[in-house]
């Protein structure tokens, strides 16, 4: 009876003194946000499928917004610009996305009230989530403000075949009412573990990683695997 107490102890004090990795820590891997990542991406709208667009994404820097900071996302190759801030325990958040204007060939600014949380933390198969908040924006010199809805839910976790190679992904979809009388669309988006955004289908446009540039806080080195023809992704 002493001998199997004594080994339950053992037992007990191995497990006790473990490394633990929290879930959060692991979900953090599918969104690494570093200034000087980059993404390169093959894609196309779904209003000119017959064009390929070959799209560099770059986090240019972080700016601090009411004592937060974000990381500052540019494409400038459709004028895509966004603020988003990562918390390893809570998630990723959107607060500003900035894109073309469809009828004035301008970008606009539209502040999210409050942020929306596009990524919750720990990734699990089956959660879901949802969001009610506002945009609010200035088209020349004019505010407006619209109501949007959305409803996550993360689908699967899947390995994704792109340009880039095979990737392990989590799949989150998204029930978007985007406040503009359209109806609620579906958008698709998967995050790739040690490289985040990578695969896109959504009602607008789809996307594939061709290519990246990630920096590794475990090791302080960068991962880089360049899409053939790189200099043509702008």
């Amino acid at each position: 009876m002493r001998r199997y107490a004594g080994i339950l102890i053992v037992f007990l004090l191995a497990v006790a003194t473990a490394p633990v990795l929290r879930a959060d820590d692991e979900s953090k891997l599918y969104y690494p946000a570093h200034v000087g990542d980059t993404l390169y991406f093959q894609a196309e709208k779904k209003a000119a499928p017959e064009k390929e667009l070959f799209v560099k994404a770059e986090v240019l820097r972080t700016e601090k917004k009411d004592d937060k900071e974000y990381y500052y996302f540019y494409g400038p190759q459709v004028d895509v610009r966004y603020l988003i801030s990562v918390d390893a325990e809570k998630g990723v958040s959107m607060k500003v996305i900035k894109y073309p204007f469809p009828f004035f060939d301008i970008s606009i600014e539209v502040k999210m009230k409050p942020e929306m949380e596009i990524i919750k933390f720990p990734l699990k198969v089956g959660d879901k989530w949802s969001y009610a908040g506002q945009g609010e924006a200035v088209i020349l010199f004019v505010p407006f403000t619209r109501d949007i809805k959305a409803n996550f839910e993360v689908v699967e976790r899947v390995t994704m075949k792109t340009p880039a190679g095979d990737i392990d992904t989590y799949h989150i979809k998204v029930m978007l009412d985007s406040g503009d009388g359209k109806g609620v669309k579906e958008e698709n988006y998967w995050y790739g573990r040690n490289i985040g955004y990578c695969v896109a289908d959504t009602s607008g446009h789809k996307a594939r990683l061709a290519g990246y540039r990630i920096y590794d806080e475990a090791t302080g080195a960068w991962n880089e695997k360049l899409p053939e023809n790189v200099e043509k992704y702008k």
